[in-house]
């Protein structure tokens, strides 16, 4: 694929992060590109019928103007619906407030200037020779219930009491933008540092990689992603092997957290980032752990008390712009 010919969609959450006080002006560029058919949802119920529409006007390109969460929802109802004939090229802008997806495989910069830069693409020759990433979704199925969840970021352990500090600390004060990222992941690791029982708290996961042996782990982090890279860039994954979903673990007691953990979110693992001294990560394509307690999918949140099973999607074309 070296240029896209077929009609342009883009479904937008207005009520997700950077929309909440830009969406109006959003709208309005949008609106000045006659190349987009914009759907404008505004709750989960409307994404459906929003794909539906897109479907039968055979969109070559679906762009999503959300956050993560919004983005997964809409590409895991995409896949399950099995609407589209041909999956259309997605595109992925920064309207939520962590943007893990957009910051990877979508496109960059501030919410305006990334629309911006997408109108003047569909008002163009619409190339994507070198602008294509692919990546898979993870498919999350949990016992007990019957429709799967999607995402692209699972997290588990400390992930999880940085999301409650979140939501009692930062977000009760109004605070959703990326400073307010910031805020909660510097607090989270800090209280990690100083073994803070808000932040350092015992999770139990039994944990099987690719229909495996099964292994009990203490857990301190639990981070699984289809991304290369997550928010501020970190790049916590070093497992080798061909699968699609990257799984990082770190166990309780894991030996000089301090410095492994900042050699491990920079990409560049340091000798200490071993199983033997706590640190553990690896590529598969199936993922079943077993545990009672949350999980944090894309900004959601999971309440398990049993199996979790996670599985790569189809690969999808993602747009870098």
């Amino acid at each position: 694929m070296t240029a896209v010919t077929g009609p342009v969609g883009l479904i937008s959450n207005p009520h997700s992060g950077h929309n909440r006080d830009q969406f109006e002006r959003i709208h309005t560029r949008i609106a000045g590109c006659t190349a987009i058919h914009h759907v404008v949802t505004h709750s989960e119920a409307q994404v459906e019928p929003a794909l539906a529409e897109l479907a039968k006007r055979q969109i070559a390109v679906l762009a999503i103007n959300g956050g993560d969460g919004t983005a997964a929802n809409i590409l895991g109802e995409m896949l399950e619906s099995r609407l589209f004939a041909t999956l259309p090229l997605i595109v992925v802008l920064p309207g939520g407030t962590a943007n893990m997806s957009a910051g990877d495989i979508g496109v960059s910069g501030s919410l305006q200037k990334a629309t911006e830069r997408f109108c003047r693409w569909c008002e163009g020759d619409r190339q994507t020779q070198g602008l294509l990433a692919q990546r898979a979704l993870m498919r999350v199925m949990i016992a007990g219930e019957q429709k799967p969840h999607y995402g692209m970021f699972l997290g588990g352990g400390a992930v999880i009491q940085g999301t409650e500090y979140a939501h009692a600390e930062v977000h009760a004060r109004g605070l959703r933008d990326d400073f307010s990222l910031a805020l909660t992941t510097l607090r989270t690791v800090w209280g990690l540092v100083r073994n803070d029982p808000d932040f350092n708290r015992h999770v139990t996961i039994e944990m099987a990689l690719d229909r495996g042996e099964a292994a009990t782990h203490d857990t301190l982090i639990l981070a699984i992603s289809t991304l290369q890279r997550l928010a501020f860039g970190m790049r916590p994954f070093w497992g080798r092997g061909a699968g699609r979903v990257r799984v990082t673990l770190f166990e309780q007691g894991c030996s000089r957290f301090t410095r492994t953990f900042i050699s491990i979110i920079r990409g560049h693992p340091n000798r200490n980032a071993v199983p033997e001294s706590g640190y553990i990560s690896h590529n598969a394509d199936e993922v079943r752990l077993q545990l009672d307690g949350k999980l944090n999918l894309d900004g959601e949140i999971l309440v398990t008390t049993g199996q979790v099973d996670i599985s790569a999607s189809p690969i999808l074309d993602f747009l870098q712009l």
